[in-house]
């Protein structure tokens, strides 16, 4: 196989060959045509090669890049975006959502602090398509913990990533609307698993893990949810569900402040009775730590930091400190060490508290 320079793909042309990723799966067919900036980006990030010899190596010299994960998170989020809101007109929709999947693979694998960050600094803009992003990393983070093969976390990220394709605009509007749902909004939040999976349905999704999961994402142990109220979801469909709340309660709402990740680990934690009903919960608490990357904290000097990694132990994360004991912002963050005394976490800080302005991708770019 031999690599080609993504800036050879051409959008609204033909290709004039079949095109492979860097383990030799097929990713595109010869006269398949590129419609958005944003699937080269995707395609770039997963390697480009054709067969060799069908290109002259002089005329397309390969692009060399360094992995970039905010470069690719932010190329996921626009893929994601086009290809939920256009499903019905995507050529291979299946194929591309699968592709996508297999970079969240990869950012949870090569970046999982990165990753774990922006979820819990994340905002509210394009929070619909952010949060199912937010869900698909952290299940597949929680199932890598649990050694499930690569097929069945693929399903489950695709899942994750499509669970409420049917609720898009209804999502965003509720994150910004202040009053309880509506009653007619309650009736499209409890049809919404259906209507996905109809929707999956029609566009020649056949994966039955993918669909199940997606069908189920609501439906509780011993019954209580919905929209089918049976008793015993799927496990990738209880996954998804502990992911989906513990990151919708660290995001932001109009009618609420998030809470720090230790609240939302302990509610969900209580509310599946001690893990009792849900043993996803504490494998998700052991993954993230107890001071997962994102949390603002207080330090024993009297300085507040940001976590930026988790560390070897769970009480010694990497900071940095942003503010000094005298409430004065440092102008260049500095890197403490947890595990001395003076720089010992005392308390998290709530994300609300904090009004220093911060630079996640610089941030994480320097540590």
């Amino acid at each position: 196989m031999q690599r080609i320079n993504p800036k050879l793909l051409l959008l609204d042309k033909p290709l004039p060959w079949d095109v492979f990723d860097n383990s030799g799966a097929l990713l595109l067919c010869k006269g398949y045509k590129l419609a958005r900036e944003s699937q080269r980006e995707v395609l770039m990030a997963r390697g480009l090669y054709v067969e060799e010899g069908l290109i002259s190596t002089q005329k397309a010299p390969v692009e060399s890049r360094t992995f970039d994960p905010f470069r690719l998170w932010d190329s996921i989020i626009t893929e994601l975006e086009a290809l939920l809101r256009n499903m019905r007109v995507e050529a291979d929709f299946c194929g591309q959502i699968q592709s996508l999947a297999k970079l969240i693979h990869e950012l949870s694998q090569r970046s999982p602090d990165t990753a774990l960050a922006a979820i819990i600094l994340t905002g509210q803009k394009q929070y619909p398509i952010i949060h199912s992003i937010h869900v698909a990393v952290m299940c597949d983070l929680v199932a890598q913990r649990l050694g499930w093969q690569p097929d069945r976390r693929l399903s489950l990220v695709c899942a994750a990533l499509t669970m409420n394709l049917a609720m898009l605009d209804l999502q965003q509007k509720l994150c910004t609307q202040r009053i309880a749902p509506s009653v007619a909004q309650r009736q499209e939040i409890d049809r919404h698993p259906q209507l996905a999976l109809d929707l999956l349905k029609d566009v020649k999704v056949e994966d039955p893990a993918w669909l199940q999961a997606v069908a189920e994402h609501h439906e509780r142990q011993g019954g209580g949810g919905y929209p089918f109220g049976i008793t015993s979801p799927c496990e990738e469909a209880l996954m998804i569900q502990t992911a989906d709340i513990f990151t919708a309660k660290v995001s932001p709402r109009a009618a609420r402040k998030p809470v720090s990740p230790q609240e939302a680990a302990r509610s969900l934690y209580l509310e599946s009775g001690g893990g009792e009903r849900n043993p996803f919960v504490a494998v998700l608490i052991k993954e993230i730590g107890i001071y997962p990357p994102g949390t603002f904290v207080s330090l024993a000097n009297g300085e507040t930091a940001l976590v930026t990694r988790r560390g070897e132990s769970a009480n010694a994360p990497q900071v940095i400190s942003l503010v000094n004991p005298q409430g004065m912002s440092y102008a260049t963050p500095l890197a403490r060490n947890t595990e001395r005394k003076n720089f010992e976490i005392t308390a998290v800080i709530p994300r609300d508290q904090i009004k220093v302005q911060i630079s996640v991708e610089k941030i994480w770019r320097a540590n």
